[in-house]
């Protein structure tokens, strides 16, 4: 009967119980708690019902495990358990539930543990290509890899310079709804500006703004500029407003750059004018001269160059962008 249920021939299954009954031999403890198992694994809750109404007529017990997964299978399949707990009235029915979601947890803690062992082994190794592969597969499945490991594959990648498997994984996390740390996100960020990847960059950002993680001043003008110097004015002003409480010298600086470097200087003084309405000290004056008068814009230009407190700045003490 273990052999056939095994090979999920369950109607044989009944007929040797049948004929067992029929010449007087009665199933023992062990072998009806092997038949529900099998049942409960395969879903077979009608060949289940008859070994629980045979196990009752002869007075046998499952053990508590067994009863559990019977249980589950139960639930799972939509079908009363009534006949099950008829049968094994020394279960009290408090707990029971609690004791299947608990067994549940700790079987998914041991898997996750044994699959975040395997990811960590492959970055020892560095087989990125198996780790790409675990990634792409996780979605359809089971696997959930924590943030943490995230970003460790994300360092890894970053270090061996593969953008395409770095940001892999950025969107993984997304996917996911989980959260970097910001080394991490800083690290695909200078990858992307390398790369030329301005659009990826203003993803990274704008997740980085999701998750309330500060990128910090430097950061912020850096970028700014970066994406004015590459042709990317509209990206630089978005980023500029992702960040409203970095909203200072620096950063309107680099965007008075940024509008200058695409010739859009009329946005690019306006943005002066602001910082002048709200107080923010101007800088690199010089910079913002020399682009003006190119442009026929010297009225703007002498007004600004007359500002007291622009006498001795320069670009190249605000700024260092030859260092990213």
């Amino acid at each position: 009967m273990e052999y056939l249920a095994g090979e999920g021939k369950f109607d044989a299954v009944l007929e040797v119980l049948n004929k067992l009954q029929d010449v007087g031999i009665r199933p023992d403890k062990a072998m009806c708690n092997i038949l529900v198992q099998k049942c409960s694994k395969a879903g077979e809750t009608s060949i289940m019902a008859q070994i629980l109404q045979f196990m009752m007529e002869n007075f046998i017990v499952l053990r508590r495990s067994i009863f559990l997964e019977a249980l589950e299978a139960l639930k799972i399949c939509g079908e009363s358990d009534h006949l099950l707990r008829e049968v094994n009235p020394h279960f009290s029915s408090e707990g029971i539930e609690e004791e299947i979601l608990e067994s549940k947890s700790t079987a998914t803690d041991i898997s996750s543990e044994i699959d975040r062992g395997i990811i960590l082994n492959l970055l020892t190794r560095q087989n990125f290509v198996a780790i790409d592969h675990i990634l792409s597969q996780s979605l359809h499945g089971n696997l959930l890899v924590d943030s943490n490991l995230i970003s460790a594959i994300v360092h890894a990648n970053c270090r061996n310079r593969r953008s395409t498997s770095a940001l892999m994984a950025f969107d993984y996390c997304i996917k996911t709804r989980q959260i970097l740390d910001k080394p991490a996100y800083t690290s695909l960020l200078g990858l992307s500006v390398r790369s030329g990847s301005y659009q990826k960059v203003l993803e990274i950002v704008e997740e980085m703004v999701r998750a309330n993680i500060c990128l910090g001043t430097y950061l912020v003008s850096l970028l700014i500029y970066k994406l004015g110097c590459s042709g990317f004015p509209a990206f630089a002003e978005k980023l500029f407003y992702l960040y409203s409480t970095d909203q200072n010298t620096a950063t309107c600086t680099a965007l008075i750059s940024a509008y200058l470097q695409a010739g859009e200087v009329d946005k690019g003084l306006n943005v002066y004018s602001r910082m002048r309405r709200q107080g923010i000290p101007a800088s690199a004056g010089t910079f913002v001269i020399a682009k003006a008068q190119e442009d026929g814009v010297a009225c703007e230009a002498l007004n600004f160059w007359k500002s007291p407190m622009n006498n001795n700045m320069r670009i190249s003490s605000t700024l260092h962008w030859s260092h990213w």
